[in-house]
């Protein structure tokens, strides 16, 4: 069970209903609006739909019952997902310069590369499509310049460190809550060591992604322009967005993997834990 990367850096991660939210500020709706967010969440909600459907058979041999399908609506509840974004985001962000940040992604510098990174995150929900740009590195025939940018942008981001961790955490996440079935029963330690167990893997796996994911998302984009986007994320402001979305989404999915594990434990128990 892995978890779905969590790809922060400046990436903006639909909503169709308003939302009161807890923190109301001007500067951060506009940021929210600015980082297409909404648009991002939505593109997660598919995302962790198809990932219920997988696990649902292999581990209830798609034989989930109409509990399950309560279970999974509640879990990716559009509000309630960017509710919990939102409040993460917020209390990480609060105190931060938010001119810095408006300034960039409200620019058409900015305006272009989150449409590009948001094309990109949609494309890779087709699973051909994200196969054939592992394939186009992993062959050696992607652009050098290029793909050297993207390192770049993953080392300044620490964007497999903070994915790593990420997924390590929700996979905890899901297994504390899978364990509530007397068919999972484990402690603790040995969920902490099932995890830890598969970390390589996962960081190795993580890296491979984020260099696809990337390389698709910025194929277009002028290389001066990624060289800006590369001193930005440098800058204070650009590292505390970062920590503020990892912040944001990792709360999320926390919260989203721990519920999905419980629900598989109430399908194979056969009743409400």
């Amino acid at each position: 069970m892995t978890a779905r990367h969590l790809i922060a850096a400046t990436l903006g991660f639909v909503l169709c209903a308003p939302v009161a939210w807890a923190q109301p500020g001007a500067a951060l709706d506009r940021l929210w609006a600015a980082l297409e967010i909404p648009k991002a969440l939505d593109i997660m909600r598919d995302e962790g739909l198809d990932m219920a459907e997988e696990v649902a058979v292999q581990y209830l041999g798609n034989t989930a019952s109409d509990l399950w399908v309560r279970d999974i609506t509640a879990i990716y509840e559009p509000e309630t997902m960017a509710q919990v974004m939102r409040d993460g985001f917020s209390a990480d962000l609060d105190g931060a310069e938010m001119e810095p940040l408006l300034d960039f992604f409200t620019s058409e510098r900015g305006t272009q590369i989150i449409t590009l990174e948001m094309t990109a995150r949609r494309a890779f929900l087709d699973p051909d499509t994200e196969a054939a740009a592992r394939d186009l590195i992993a062959a050696g025939d992607a652009d050098p310049e290029l793909l050297d940018l993207v390192d770049r942008f993953i080392t300044v981001n620490d964007l497999v460190d903070y994915n790593t961790s990420g997924a390590m955490n929700t996979n905890v996440a899901f297994l504390k809550g899978l364990s509530q079935s007397e068919v999972f029963l484990m402690t603790e330690q040995e969920i902490l060591d099932q995890v830890w167990n598969d970390a390589e893997g996962n960081r190795a796996e993580t890296e491979d992604w984020l260099r696809a994911f990337l390389y698709t998302a910025y194929s277009p984009l002028d290389p001066e322009d990624l060289r800006a986007y590369i001193a930005f994320s440098e800058s204070r402001p650009g590292q505390r967005l970062n920590r503020a979305l990892f912040a944001g989404f990792g709360e999320m999915y926390n919260q989203q993997y721990h519920a999905l594990g419980l629900a598989v434990a109430r399908q194979l128990a056969g009743q409400d834990l």
